[in-house]
């Protein structure tokens, strides 16, 4: 499923990247997602978000797949104004990959290009749908979440 939208940011490129690159962005996002058992290492332009899913926070539609639970690695790599993201789900069919491009300006503008992929046999079609159904709100709360980070870091 491919993901296209920009947003709005009220700061500069280079305080987005370092949002985006934060273990605040990543302490924010797991809260939200209810996920305690995360670990975040940011060195220079690159940051990797190590996080365990317990099979009872999976989605029961899901749980069949995940039994014993999810590990996932969220990977962001920053280069000038564009910032590479990758999240693989180990033993779970579902990969994101996306890039966030910004545009110079106060307020920026940052384009997200993507691609969701879910990898189940007569299903993914229909789970990528139901997921394309909650992706507006998603890329909201997580522009909320960078403005956040952006204010608490001045």
């Amino acid at each position: 499923m491919r993901i296209k939208q920009s947003i709005t940011l009220d700061a500069s490129t280079e305080q987005i990247v370092t949002a985006l690159l934060s273990e605040e962005l990543a302490a924010k996002r797991m809260k939200l997602l209810a996920i305690k058992d995360f670990q975040h290492k940011a060195d220079g332009n690159v940051a990797v978000t190590h996080v365990r899913i317990s099979a009872d926070q999976v989605p029961s539609k899901a749980r069949s797949l995940a039994r014993n639970g999810v590990n996932a690695i969220l990977t962001t790599t920053a280069s000038g104004n564009t910032v590479d993201n990758t999240l693989k789900a180990q033993g779970f069919p579902v990969s994101l990959v996306w890039t966030v491009s910004l545009n110079e300006g106060t307020p920026t503008v940052a384009n997200i290009d993507g691609d969701l992929k879910v990898k189940i046999p007569i299903v993914g079609a229909r789970v990528e749908a139901a997921a394309a159904e909650r992706v507006d709100r998603l890329i909201a709360k997580e522009a909320q979440l960078i403005a956040d980070v952006i204010a608490e870091q001045g």
